[in-house]
């Protein structure tokens, strides 16, 4: 099953008095996130340009979503399928993976380092590496995916004045925001991210020294940093004041369009990567 054509539905209790929030719910997807659509994009150019060969092992670093769109996608073609995760991944992200048929090697520290450890697989000649952070095809699934998705389904008659999403391997945001400005030239591109120091999974900080190759942040006409702990607080009142199921990057991202809709006003568009499935164990789902 191919991923895309996820609802875009809005969110009247939510969004501040005089605005309207709008949210893309990409835990429509096959495995639950955003993910997907890279996974599909990616994998299937390596099979077509025969850089990655039947049966030959797929290795990649990922903080979870990613891998577990590719395993699938190598489960279903035949490949072994190696992730690099950082040791901060989810107890339920490492059971998807290996639901998935995936093999998990847990690298102490943060994606960079899973990064390190992947690419040392791959000059020792163990895989091949999709490489999401510098692959373009990962800004490919989502210029003529997600973005066409978007501009398609809007039914205002005024384009949305906000744009956001997510930063992390830039691909989303980059591939999005380029589809979307060709249309919609005035919007503003909102880049949600973490503290550098405070990290939430699956996202990074512009202040973080590896900046991924295919990000592309002169789209961007705004920057909000979130806090972790914020990041929860809200994920908890959106599922208290909407009924959404939402992951923490979600949160960040939701917190940050409050902030810009209560500044400027308007209207705006969140793109949301998954659910809070991957998240059970941790806040704001348990107490310590």
């Amino acid at each position: 099953m191919k991923p895309g054509n996820t609802p875009l539905v809005e969110l009247r209790n939510l969004a501040p008095s005089g605005t309207r929030l709008f949210a893309k719910l990409e835990w429509f997807n096959p495995t639950g996130s955003i993910k997907d659509r890279a996974a599909w994009y990616m994998f299937h150019n390596a099979v077509q340009t025969k850089k990655l060969h039947p049966g030959q092992t797929i290795v990649e670093a990922t903080s979870g979503n990613t891998g577990i769109g590719l395993a699938r996608l190598a489960q279903i073609y035949h490949h072994p399928m190696v992730i690099c995760l950082p040791s901060a991944a989810t107890e339920e992200r490492r059971q998807l993976l290996r639901a998935y048929g995936a093999e998990l090697i847990v690298v102490e520290g943060g994606p960079n380092d899973a990064i390190a450890h992947a690419s040392g697989l791959v000059e020792a000649g163990e895989g091949h590496m999709l490489y999401q952070y510098g692959n373009r095809w990962n800004t490919y699934a989502h210029f003529f995916g997600t973005s066409q998705e978007l501009l398609r389904d809007w039914q205002l008659e005024t384009p949305p004045t906000h744009f956001l999403a997510a930063y992390g391997t830039g691909g989303t945001i980059t591939g999005t925001s380029r589809g979307l400005k060709m249309i919609w030239a005035d919007l503003r591109v909102h880049s949600v991210e973490p503290f550098v120091d405070d990290p939430i999974s699956g996202m990074r900080s512009q202040d973080d020294p590896f900046q991924p190759p295919i990000a592309d942040l002169s789209l961007v006409t705004d920057r909000h940093e979130v806090q972790r702990a914020v990041a929860e607080s809200t994920v908890g009142m959106a599922m208290q004041e909407e009924g959404l199921f939402a992951g923490t990057s979600a949160g960040a991202i939701l917190f940050a369009a409050l902030e810009a809709l209560s500044a400027d006003g308007g209207t705006a568009v969140a793109l949301l990567p998954d659910d809070g499935w991957k998240y059970l164990s941790g806040a704001p789902w348990t107490t310590a």
